[in-house]
């Protein structure tokens, strides 16, 4: 069985951008991986998917 998250990136400078990189390593380290991305009213948002203990 799966789970989802949905995060949403904090700002939209560069600094970031960078930020949001940062926590979507962390998420990786964590068993999650990244299945979308999309932007929505300029804030990008990432759909997140591991398998369920």
């Amino acid at each position: 069985m799966k789970e989802y998250k949905l995060i949403k990136q904090a700002g939209t400078t560069i600094r970031k951008d960078k930020d949001f990189e940062d926590l979507l390593n962390s998420y990786a380290n964590s068993g999650w991986r990244v299945i979308n991305i999309l932007k929505h009213r300029g804030f990008l948002k990432a759909l997140l998917e591991r398998d369920k203990d």
